[in-house]
């Protein structure tokens, strides 16, 4: 999605939203949006529709 799409689902100004994904890719220290949804699923934050496999497991 992108930051027009997430502000109007939330109901937040597009810059508001990208604050908000640049500020959790800092806490989470990921280096892009991808690794920052990666580590949101492994973390149990956002669910998928799909199984995701967590690192170690067969």
């Amino acid at each position: 999605m992108s930051d027009k799409q997430v502000a109007r689902a939330l109901g937040i100004s597009d810059q508001t939203a990208r604050k908000h994904r640049t500020h959790l890719l800092g806490k989470t220290a990921s280096p892009n949006l991808c690794a920052l949804l990666h580590t949101a699923v492994l973390s149990g934050w956002l669910n998928v529709p799909f199984p995701v496999a967590k690192p170690g497991s067969p």
